[in-house]
């Protein structure tokens, strides 16, 4: 199975080198040919935190390029599935442009994104192919650009969002599952714990409430995971993120399970020595994707007439860390 994976980040680098481990046809493609050219080179690495030994994989292997030769490599050698791994910013300001001129093509799209407005603009940008959502809690640590550690197991859960499609995913619905399916088999041949879910949508709030509540409070006080429990101050907060966030999805007609907030308190403790995203960002002075996790929620309220205000200061407050530029 040919898989192009665009992104070279963290998860992207642990999904490219267990699938080619795993004996998948796979082309990365990078934001830069520095990482690109060093990917060739030297190859891929993926190290375990479980003292297993790591997977080397010669660049001869696999592919790697920049992210720019994407578009006419798909055109002229098309892969089956293409993986969105980047994170939101990326995608909403730098792939527009490479994926525009692949709109009348039917493609098979995969996004791997945190929060919530990707799927919304891939469906805008490719009306002819199939968008579907990843949601997984796979945990991975780039540590160069040429090796990623795989910091904690969890799961991929792949399905289509029940927001409205257009009529070329109507028609192609009874026949379109075959390549998601071989991609299923792929990632469970490359040793992930991988499923088909129906309840997708479902997946992703729950995602989206648990990285709402978990990843802003990391990145103010610049903390690891399991160090938000530390306190009962640090833990009344995270409570009154949490209500305030289940009040808009109520106020929306989201429902999700019952021990949600439990879920949330468990996620701290499975991912204790975790450093979030969002603080690495903040670490890095990189722009972080609060404005498609809080603000997200924010605007669901918006749109029902019901405030968020203490998301709405999380932005802020997470916002005023970094000096966009421009």
């Amino acid at each position: 199975m040919r898989i192009d994976v665009i992104g070279a980040g963290s998860l992207g680098l642990l999904l490219a080198g267990r699938l080619i481990a795993g004996g998948a046809e796979v082309r990365i493609w990078c934001r830069g040919e520095e990482q690109s050219r060093a990917l060739s080179e030297r190859g891929l690495t993926v190290s375990y935190e479980d003292g297993r030994e790591a997977t080397q994989l010669p660049g001869g292997s696999f592919s790697a390029a920049p992210v720019e030769e994407y578009t006419q490599c798909q055109l002229a050698e098309p892969g089956e599935v293409t993986l969105l791994t980047v994170k939101q910013k990326v995608l909403h300001e730098a792939l527009p442009e490479i994926l525009l001129p692949l709109r009348d093509r039917e493609l098979v799209i995969i996004g791997f994104q945190n929060g919530c407005g990707h799927l919304e603009l891939l469906r805008g940008l490719l009306p002819q192919s199939s968008i579907w959502a990843a949601v997984t809690t796979e945990a991975a640590k780039r540590k160069t650009l040429t090796e990623v550690i795989h910091a904690g197991k969890g799961e991929i859960c792949i399905g289509k969002s029940s927001s409205p499609i257009n009529i070329h995913e109507i028609d192609r619905q009874a026949s379109e599952p075959a390549a998601i399916i071989s991609f299923i088999e792929a990632l469970a041949s490359a040793g992930f714990h991988a499923s088909l879910s129906k309840e997708v949508d479902t997946i992703i709030y729950r995602k989206l409430l648990i990285n709402a509540v978990i990843n802003p409070l990391t990145a103010i006080w610049r903390v690891q995971n399991g160090e938000l429990l530390a306190s009962p101050a640090r833990v009344l907060l995270m409570k009154e993120l949490y209500t305030e966030a289940i009040g808009i999805f109520e106020a929306c007609g989201i429902t999700l399970e019952q021990g949600a907030w439990e879920a949330i308190l468990e996620v701290c403790r499975a991912t204790s020595g975790n450093t979030s995203s969002m603080l690495a960002d903040v670490l890095a002075a990189r722009e972080t994707e609060i404005r498609w996790i809080n603000e997200s929620i924010v605007n669901m309220g918006l749109r029902q007439g019901v405030q968020a205000p203490l998301h709405r200061w999380i932005c802020g407050l997470v916002e005023g860390m970094t000096v966009r530029e421009g």
